[in-house]
């Protein structure tokens, strides 16, 4: 387990953390800038499957499987889910002798889990794809429970939207580590954006 620093509510997104020099040999594979307005296209898929499922869910059962009544409660759940407990699943995949800072700018409706220590590419992905399963286990429960418990429903397809499509940065970075990273590259976080290198 990591030491993860919690820094609370800050004014401005991201940690005051410096991070260590860059090596000569890293190829940088996004900037720190703007890349979460990039990603929004990698968020389309898991919103339209989302979508599907309730479509099904409907078409099947012959009802709607949403109740209005509940779309606030499950606004709230679901922002627990895309915000603090996002940034913990990546935390808690870090190595023990990483320092991961976890905060939240409240302000900008967002969350920040970062640290600087490079991770391997098989360790990265798996950092990057864990806060995933936060959106998969509501979809699923959605899925199994019966269509009479629709304020359960409408909780669990809220909680799956919002967690599947909050990991779009992450499914983007993910993308661009498979396409362009050797299986020996080491990833790593600065505050210019994501880098590779081969050590």
């Amino acid at each position: 387990m990591p030491q993860i620093v919690w820094e609370g509510n800050k004014k401005s997104f991201g940690t005051s953390h410096q991070s260590l020099p860059i090596p000569k040999n890293a190829i940088f594979l996004r900037s720190a800038n703007g890349f979460i307005g990039k990603s929004m296209p990698f968020g389309i898929v898991p919103m339209l499957l989302c979508m599907l499922v309730v479509f099904f869910k409907a078409f099947f059962r012959k009802e709607p499987p949403i109740d209005p009544l509940f779309l606030i409660p499950g606004f709230a759940i679901g922002m627990l889910v895309a915000l603090p407990l996002h940034e913990l699943m990546h935390a808690i995949c870090y190595p023990k002798e990483a320092t991961v800072w976890v905060g939240l700018c409240l302000r900008k409706m967002a969350a920040y889990a970062i640290s600087y220590h490079p991770l391997s590419k098989k360790r990265f992905i798996i950092m990057s794809l864990a806060p995933a399963l936060l959106g998969i286990i509501p979809l699923a429960a959605f899925i199994i429970t019966p269509i009479t418990m629709k304020p359960l429903l409408t909780i669990c397809i809220v909680s799956a939207f919002m967690g599947l499509i909050s990991p779009a940065p992450d499914y983007m970075d993910v993308t661009s580590v498979l396409r362009k990273a050797p299986s020996n590259a080491m990833i790593c976080d600065s505050q210019d954006g994501l880098y590779f290198f081969v050590a």
